[in-house]
């Protein structure tokens, strides 16, 4: 960035030139600090009328602030070229403050000095100040703590002293922190370039500053910056003559004495307590200056400062010696009566600011032993600093509040947290403006979920304003609609701790529920018709908007979306996939709590009780209702993809299911295998949905099988395949038919599979499942025997390869013995032999049982097999 000249610049240099001569016959580069009073003024007048007045308020103009930096930056340059021997034919190119910087008289650093105290840019100058060299820094506040002490020293000098002590304390901005195209950081590189030679001070400069009176030796008592300002303060003891000034000393030296020997990180106070603190310092300084956010920034910075380690570490100076000199400067000043607190002229911020100061140097010190008589004078000090309490009122508390979050103030967004959460301030009509004009601020999730919980309550009353709640309820649903997907999954975790229905936990206004009803029935009108039919490829963009329009319904009305989700699934064709895709971007809506709200999630396997939000959901879509096959397909194929892992993050490759293998056992199979009846549709649907569940990879050990009553499920499949292999007896009253060959042949392949699950963790660990084992044995026996086949895997080493005797009798009767003798007997073990080996089958046939029995047992056979038997 070059600067330009401008008629501000002519301004600026014109006034330089007047000051030139008032100095005559002397120069500005020898001027004394007692000459400012006389040739200083043209350059103050002339910086006044290039920053123009303070806005309204008393708030920096900009553009003023913009031009007071500038003017600071190039007197200093110039200063600095000087002492480099800068050659102009390089500066020209490589300065870009050269045009007005040439155009200056040659100066001193009296002069900076002096225009700094005088148009009160003492932040200014220590803002460029932190962007030196640390030895640099400590040369040019030796040089300051020179220039306050020379004649004429004034009380004002101290101030300004204790101005730039404070402002290096307190750092830089971090809105400008790291911006190369700030005046400061230009200043920086002006700085580097024109000491780019020299790791210290070149000669030539050491000898000019000489004649300044400074040594700028790099020494060790030069480069501690707490050393050279206590010592500075020290030696400008009798020039504080005002309790305002002493306790400002006091305060700051305390304040840097805590900072840089007492703490090793930053003192992080809740936010509740900096709250109570930005109030006190307001209302201690209310009499001057009115609310604004730059009064709230700089209590900001000053509580910052306070609390946080200092930049600058001592290198030669002593905890207890800069203690030591802290409280014989208490001293000196009691004795003198500066300290007396009964004035009515005390300025209440200052000694509000000295009694923290004093209060959290006492507590650092209270754990050692040493330094008794300086805790004892601290002690002192603090019992005479008993000042009234600021006033701290909810009014007041609620203004600053919503200055900090409308002007994006330090720690904005845990103040919008605690704005969030305030009951006592949502009924104003500011608290309501504030959120909908700054909902950037409120987007996450902490302060989200406390604006919800704030809502909840307010809509909850019987007193409740109506437009109000809708109003805050479309503010909420739209800060929580600018959230990440991420940030909105955390957000509807935190839902579904508070309630399954979200804001409608309890009775709301019908005004309230109508207009969430309407937005939700369009929601999925427009998901179902921009993407949800059968034919209809789904985009990433249809799909983020799916899921988008999803979460915002589902953050006010958990079970209210879910439930719609489930409906479009199974009963709108084809949609089951896109309902399934949405809810794997919203993982935040798995709730396992189980069934009944408030009740804490298992540690271990989801109990046969607990059930999902989603699942129970479902239960009451589909309820008692007589689905028609393609309908039963849907939800099968939807809880399908709900089961299986899908990618959630792609940088991270992290799969994760919505529904767990075992949620879906246990609320859909389980029950319908365990229930009485001769529905063979909805075994047929459980068998399925079963062997989906297996067919999901699961990790190694153990199970989730383990937490579905394994045990039972294997002795009612067991069961069921006694009753449907059968088929030559009558079925008990109550048991269930099996007529479809694919329903056995999916059945035999659960229970295999089942055995098999169930046989790795038994073989595992023995000992823990004997019981179980000895119980499932003792039930299968009553059951046909070939069950226990299918069982191998379970009983493992304890399983018998053998067919009980009284199956192979009927070998031994002759060939006029009627096929109802034979048949019970045969048929059991020819219909095993088919499921298993057809050449096993074949053989037997042909060994052992005559032609004319095996054109009647062709008849119990499959098409396929009976061919081949009677040949």
């Amino acid at each position: 960035m070059t600067l330009i000249m401008s008629k501000d610049s002519a301004i600026l240099q014109g006034a330089f030139l007047q000051a030139k001569k008032l100095c005559l016959p002397s120069s500005l580069s020898s001027i004394h600090k007692v000459d400012w009073i006389r040739v200083g003024s043209p350059i103050v007048l002339a910086v006044r009328e290039i920053c123009g007045p303070d806005e309204p308020g008393g708030r920096p103009n900009f553009q003023a602030l913009s031009w007071k930096k500038r003017i600071v930056c190039v007197v200093w340059l110039k200063l600095l070229s000087r002492e480099a021997q800068e050659d102009v034919e390089k500066a020209w190119r490589e300065n870009p403050f050269f045009s007005l910087q040439n155009g200056l008289p040659e100066m001193n650093h009296v002069v900076l000095l002096e225009l700094v105290k005088s148009t009160a840019a003492a932040r200014i100058f220590a803002h460029f100040l932190l962007h030196l060299p640390q030895p640099r820094i400590g040369a040019e506040l030796a040089r300051l703590a020179e220039h306050v002490r020379s004649d004429p020293a004034r009380e004002e000098d101290v101030r300004f002293f204790l101005e730039v002590w404070w402002e290096l304390w307190k750092g830089t901005d971090e809105l400008n922190a790291g911006n190369e195209e700030t005046i400061e950081a230009m200043f920086a590189n002006q700085f580097a370039r024109l000491f780019s030679g020299c790791p210290s001070l070149t000669p030539h400069a050491a000898k000019r500053l000489k004649l300044d009176s400074v040594d700028m030796t790099t020494s060790s008592a030069n480069t501690d910056i707490l050393y050279i300002f206590l010592h500075a303060l020290k030696d400008m003891t009798d020039l504080v003559s005002s309790t305002d000034v002493c306790f400002q000393s006091l305060s700051i030296s305390l304040d840097a004495l805590y900072t840089s020997f007492l703490i090793k990180e930053e003192v992080v106070l809740p936010v509740t307590e900096k709250l109570d603190y930005l109030c006190e310092v307001i209302y201690c300084r209310g009499g001057n200056e009115t609310l604004s956010p730059e009064l709230i920034q700089d209590a900001q910075r000053d509580l910052w400062a306070s609390l946080s380690p200092s930049q600058f570490k001592p290198s030669r100076m002593k905890v207890f010696e800069a203690l030591k000199i802290i409280t014989d400067l208490t001293q000196l000043w009691k004795d003198k009566g500066l300290l007396t607190v009964n004035s009515p002229l005390i300025p209440r911020y200052s000694g509000f600011h000295l009694q923290r100061s004093v209060q959290r140097v006492l507590t650092a010190l209270d754990e050692s032993p040493e330094a008794v008589t300086e805790k004892n004078t601290l002690r002192d000090l603090l019992k005479s600093l008993d000042l009234p309490a600021p006033e701290n009122t909810p009014e007041l508390q609620a203004q600053v509040t919503a200055i900090i979050i409308t002007h994006l103030l330090q720690d904005y967004e845990s103040f919008a947290e605690l704005f969030a959460g305030q009951t006592s301030w949502a009924r104003s009509e500011s608290w309501v403006n504030c959120l909908e004009k700054n909902q950037a601020a409120f987007c996450h999730h902490r302060a989200l979920l406390s604006l919800s919980t704030t809502l909840m309550s307010l809509v909850h009353t019987e007193s409740s304003d109506v437009s109000q709640c809708r109003k805050l309820m479309k503010i909420t649903a739209d800060i929580f609609s600018a959230l990440s997907l991420e940030d909105k999954n955390q957000a509807l975790a935190a839902m579904l701790v508070l309630s399954s229905r979200g804001f409608f936990s309890r009775p709301v206004p019908s005004a309230v529920t109508e207009g969430f009803d309407q937005e939700l029935n369009m929601a999925f009108n427009c998901i179902i018709q921009g993407g949800g039919g059968a034919s209809a490829v789904v985009s990433q963009g249809n799909l983020t908007t799916a899921v988008s329009l999803v979460a915002r319904v589902a953050f006010q009305n958990p079970e209210a979306a879910l439930k719609s989700c489930c409906h479009s699934a199974v009963f709108n064709k084809g949609a089951f996939s896109l309902m399934a895709k949405i809810l794997h971007q919203l993982p935040g809506l798995q709730d396992q709590r189980g069934g009944k709200e408030g009740e804490p999630k298992n540690d271990g396997f989801i109990s046969l009780s607990g059930r999902s939000l989603l699942c129970r959901c479902l239960q009451e879509t589909v309820g008692n209702k007589s689905m028609s096959a393609s309908e039963k397909e849907q939800l099968l194929r939807f809880l399908g993809l709900l089961m299986t892992s899908q990618v959630i993050k792609e940088e991270e490759e992290k799969k994760q299911s919505f529904l767990s293998p075992q949620e879906v056992v246990n609320t859909f199979v389980l029950p319908n295998l365990s229930a009485v009846g001769d529905d063979s549709l909805d075994i047929e649907f459980s068998l399925q949905l079963l062997h989906a569940a297996l067919s999901v990879e699961a990790a190694p050990s153990p199970h989730w099988v383990l937490g579905c009553s394994p045990f039972p499920l294997l002795f009612v499949l067991a069961q069921l395949y006694s009753q449907a292999y059968r088929c030559w007896e009558e079925p008990p009253e109550g048991a269930i038919r099996l007529r479809s060959m694919d329903t056995k042949e999916l059945l035999v392949s659960v229970l295999t599979t089942l055995g098999e699950v169930v046989g790795a963790e038994v073989e595992a660990n023995p000992s823990r499942w004997s019981r179980a084992l000895f119980w499932l044995h003792n039930k299968t026996e009553e059951l046909d025997w070939t069950v226990q086949f299918h069982l191998k895997a379970v009983w493992g080493q304890h399983f018998k390869n053998e067919v009980p005797s009284s199956m192979l009798e009927v070998c031994d009767l002759p060939e006029q013995v009627g096929i109802s003798c034979v048949a019970p007997c045969d048929l059991n073990v020819l219909l095993y032999l088919e499921l298993h080996n057809i050449s096993q089958m074949h053989h037997y046939c042909i060994k052992h049982v005559s032609q004319n029995c095996l054109e009647v047992l062709a008849t119990y056979l499959s098409p396929m097999h009976s061919g081949s038997l009677c040949q």
